[in-house]
């Protein structure tokens, strides 16, 4: 099975999906993963937010945005190495962080290729919280729209939201085997575990059991909050 999971920055795909992606990989699944921004603004809205953690944040604070998002980057590629994805399967589309909503366009062009012959779309959940999620929602959905793919499942995970579907359009997928691993691979994200909130997401990661998802089909689109 050919599954696609979109993330906004580097280190959503593990908060929304780590253990599943371990599970899907142990499963033999051909896993893709495309990184729609660059997270070269993390620190700015670490600040802005009260949530930095200024001690671990030390060796950043003077970076430009650039070497930030080199940085960042990375660390992506560090995390896919960790997940043993094959690079071939991984996709940077560097927008900006925060901008992605401005080049929603460009994503939907990209992204077609790449989802044309998915059985499987990991997206995150529309009515986003957060201006980079929403915008990933919007370019996956309308590119899986513009190709008509209508015989695939559709994936759904919250980070920023809450989701909302009802419980015959949910499944929780067991990752207590792979919790270990997803905790670690985490590490890597040096940068994002200095936000309070990131490190703390980051150390609930050893008890927690369960991934949930919306699971929806290509005629659901548009009659769910989430989707």
């Amino acid at each position: 099975m050919k599954i696609v999971l979109f993330a906004p920055h580097g280190d959503d795909e593990i908060y929304a999906a780590g253990g599943t992606l371990l599970k899907w990989l142990d499963e033999g699944h051909d896993v893709h993963i495309i990184y729609v921004t660059d997270n070269r603004v993390w620190l700015e809205w670490g600040i802005k937010e009260g949530t930095l953690i200024e001690e671990n944040a030390k060796p950043y604070m003077k970076l430009s945005g650039e070497e930030m998002a080199q940085i960042c980057i990375k660390e992506s590629k560090e995390v896919i190495k960790a997940l043993d994805i094959s690079e071939k399967n991984v996709h940077f589309y560097k927008f900006p962080d925060q901008e992605a909503k401005n080049n929603i366009e460009l994503g939907i062009s990209l992204s077609k290729e790449i989802i044309k012959n998915a059985d499987r779309i990991v997206m995150p959940s529309d009515n986003n919280n957060h201006v980079d999620h929403q915008a990933t929602h919007i370019i996956a959905k309308r590119a899986a729209q513009e190709l008509n793919l209508k015989n695939i499942e559709y994936y759904v995970y919250a980070l920023y939201n809450i989701l909302k579907a009802p419980n015959e359009k949910q499944i929780k997928i067991p990752i207590k085997k792979f919790r270990e691993k997803k905790y670690e691979i985490m590490k890597l994200y040096k940068t994002q575990l200095c936000l309070e909130d990131m490190d703390l997401g980051w150390k609930n990661f050893k008890f927690k059991r369960f991934e949930r998802f919306g699971v929806f089909n290509f005629k659901d689109m548009g009659k769910y909050e989430n989707f």
